[in-house]
């Protein structure tokens, strides 16, 4: 199953979901034993990492790793990847107080308005207007 390339194409989402269920654990068991033999399969790990170290607290690492992410998923061309790695990339930034925090979050913005991802245009919002009241 690991193997399989419609369980990479899920991976990305899955972790999202046991992170959301706040189970960063079960986030880091849903990609043990995938290998990153196919294109699909090493960008969907590259998320998945961002993700665990972000969730880890690891803000520095995870604004990097979701940058690589985000380069890997525009040139793969998958648009909805490449919004929530721009958005986990800005989140990162934010909570680092790092300048160039809107920059990512703006793109992820008009990617999910594009796609009408509802809920994520409103926390990429909630984030821009928190970093926003930083730099003013």
């Amino acid at each position: 199953m690991r193997g399989d390339a419609y369980y990479a194409a899920v991976l990305p989402e899955l972790v999202r979901c046991a992170l959301t269920l706040g189970d960063p654990a079960l986030g880091a068991r849903l990609i043990v034993g995938v290998e990153p033999h196919t294109p699909l399969q090493q960008h969907a790990l590259a998320t998945c990492r961002a993700a665990l170290s972000e969730a880890a607290g690891d803000h520095a690492a995870a604004a990097t790793a979701y940058g690589d992410a985000a380069a890997r998923w525009r040139e793969f061309g998958d648009v909805p990847e490449l919004a929530f790695a721009l958005l986990g990339q800005g989140r990162c930034l934010a909570a680092l107080g790092a300048v160039g925090a809107d920059g990512p979050l703006r793109e992820a913005r008009g990617l999910f308005t594009t796609m009408g991802y509802a809920p994520s245009v409103g926390e990429t919002d909630a984030l821009l207007r928190r970093s926003t009241a930083r730099t003013e």
